[in-house]
């Protein structure tokens, strides 16, 4: 589906919608500007750090889907 087709489709839901609280939702992802937050860029070079030197403390993602 082509980009002008996405919107359409986009609006024909966007006109659906009776939910007060499902509109604040979209017009608050529609209103950021997608940056993300220090404090999370902090964790993720955390993590990335670790990572790094950690090489192989990780868990398999298998293992953590049957957790949950």
């Amino acid at each position: 589906m082509d980009l002008a087709a996405r919107k359409y489709h986009f609006i024909e839901m966007l006109m659906k919608v009776e939910n007060e609280s499902v509109m604040e939702q979209l017009e608050s992802v529609l209103n950021t500007d997608n940056e993300i937050p220090d404090f999370h860029k902090a964790i993720l070079i955390d993590r990335l750090e670790h990572h790094k030197n950690n090489p192989t403390d990780v868990v398999r993602w298998n293992d953590v889907k049957d957790t949950w």
